[in-house]
């Protein structure tokens, strides 16, 4: 016996089938385009355990590739900055000492013009600032460490009124430069910065500001020659030859501490290029299984949407046909 619907189950029976094909095929139409599931929940057998333990790894080394993109910035401009010390340093060191051995006044005059300028240079880059931040301030980097070079210039001016020999000279700065009401006074950053952490269970420090015994004794150096600009020991020109004779050696004796500020940041920027380095090897293992989790297969995708397509076009052939169906062509 033959069984029949009336014409209204049939219309909806007929939109249904047409909007489950139509469903169908944008789902695999998606995973076809992306590679990926359309469903995940179906597909993990609603067991998203997995994918949220790989997405917090995920968003934790994302956290982590700021924090040494950072570090790594950081850490490069501050060695940039101790290069530039040191190139200042070490070639005035050596036109100091040639021309307190010739004692020309004229040739020593000129070198402390030029040992100002290099000191305004120094202070300038110890001055640096990344991200608005002052990166020889330690923590406090909202503000520079040091003050400008003419203010700086102006205070050891004062600090050696009085001196009547070079020896002397030196023995003020000095005492200036390593006593708490001196430079440390002077300086204007705060503590070292506290370790960074740039990978899971590690940190790297970078500590170095502008207090450090390599830069606090360079810019002794740099001042000491810089004063010969400002008059210090006036009309005693064998007196301002020895003075540029001690700014000389003060530079050379701490070529090694800058060397040693050198490696040390080197270090860190070494270990934060190793943790980067990890961190999006493990990256890119976590986006893997990721994607083998909600992977979807591309020929079951593609075959199928074909069908979706053949049976969507079989629907409105049918549906066609139907629409034009009259009484005359039934009987």
């Amino acid at each position: 016996m033959m069984m029949s619907i009336g014409d209204l189950a049939q219309t909806l029976s007929m939109k249904r089938q047409n909007a489950t094909l139509k469903l169908m095929m944008q789902e695999k139409g998606q995973e076809v385009t992306t590679g990926r599931v359309a469903d995940a929940g179906r597909a993990l057998r609603g067991d998203f355990a997995p994918l949220a333990a790989i997405d917090t790894s995920v968003a934790r080394l994302e956290g982590f590739r700021a924090a040494t993109t950072e570090a790594g910035t950081v850490a490069s401009v501050m060695q940039t900055a101790l290069t530039t010390l040191s190139d200042l340093s070490s070639q005035l060191a050596s036109s100091l000492l040639t021309a307190a051995g010739s004692g020309l006044q004229q040739q020593i005059t000129s070198l402390g013009q030029d040992a100002r300028q290099r000191l305004e240079t120094a202070i300038g880059v110890l001055n640096t600032q990344f991200a608005d931040k002052a990166l020889f301030s330690g923590i406090e980097t909202g503000r520079p460490p040091l003050p400008d070079a003419l203010a700086f210039l102006t205070t050891l001016e004062g600090v050696v009124a009085g001196a009547i020999s070079a020896a002397d000279v030196e023995e003020m700065l000095t005492g200036w430069f390593d006593s708490p009401t001196g430079y440390d006074a002077t300086y204007q950053g705060g503590a070292p910065r506290a370790a960074m952490e740039i990978g899971p269970g590690e940190q790297v420090s970078i500590s170095i500001t502008a207090r450090d015994e390599g830069i606090r004794n360079s810019l002794k150096g740099l001042a000491m020659a810089a004063l010969l600009d400002r008059g210090v020991l006036q009309g005693q020109a064998v007196g301002r030859a020895d003075l540029a004779r001690r700014a000389g050696l003060s530079l050379t004796d701490t070529a090694s501490a800058r060397t040693l500020l050198s490696a040390e940041l080197g270090i860190a920027e070494a270990r934060i290029d190793q943790a980067a380095t990890r961190n999006g090897a493990e990256m890119s293992a976590l986006q893997i299984a990721r994607t083998s989790l909600v992977a979807a297969d591309p020929y079951e995708a593609a075959t199928r949407l074909e069908q979706a397509e053949t049976q969507l076009q079989a629907l409105y052939s049918i549906t066609v046909r139907l629409s034009r169906l009259s009484l005359a062509d039934y009987l």
